[in-house]
């Protein structure tokens, strides 16, 4: 008879193992302000996530007064995605805002690097907007907590099933003139 050595605890599965990221996300997030930016725009041509380079972030408050949040000298590198994704932006600076209602939030972007996916899985360069502009759903109120973080989620539509396939489907189509969808409608 053989003899074998038996260790209980590496089968022993951790009951919170398989969702140890979202325990950590709701303990980052619990304190922190919610807010759903939208950019109507964007919605309805349905984009799916952004690459955007930016050279400024400001908010205009309930007045439509424009207020410098924070810029940026070597053009920082954002990645908006929407909400289905998870993705959040979490920020302290918001703070520095003085007391009231604020509205809308805009991205100043960058001469380069700037590129929009849609939800069917193509995308496009965009080069002459000068900035973005995102709303506020709900608007935001900054009042006496200057010790609150705020956290921001995109509302972008979700890539469709076929986008995932649209690779392979490239290889059977000839190639076909692009059109600038987001660029051409969004003045500066």
């Amino acid at each position: 008879m053989s003899k074998y050595t038996y260790y209980p605890t590496m089968f022993h599965t951790n009951p919170f193992a398989y969702n140890w990221t979202e325990l950590m996300d709701m303990n980052e997030t619990k304190n922190a302000k919610q807010l759903i930016l939208k950019n109507t725009q964007a919605t309805k041509l349905g984009v799916a996530e952004m690459f955007l380079t930016i050279n400024k972030f400001s908010a205009f408050d309930i007045h439509g007064n424009e207020h410098f949040i924070k810029d940026f000298p070597k053009q920082a590198e954002l990645n908006p995605k929407g909400m289905h994704t998870e993705f959040f932006i979490k920020i302290k600076s918001l703070l520095t805002l003085e007391e009231g209602g604020y509205t809308t939030f805009r991205f100043y972007l960058g001469n380069t690097g700037n590129r929009l996916s849609y939800k069917d899985g193509s995308s496009e360069t965009i080069t002459d907007v000068k900035y973005l502009d995102f709303e506020i759903k709900n608007g935001l109120r900054i009042s006496g907590d200057k010790e609150q973080e705020v956290v921001m989620r995109f509302d972008f539509e979700p890539y469709t099933l076929a986008s995932y396939f649209k690779p392979v489907l490239n290889l059977f189509n000839r190639a076909k003139p692009s059109t600038r969808k987001l660029a051409a409608s969004i003045g500066n």
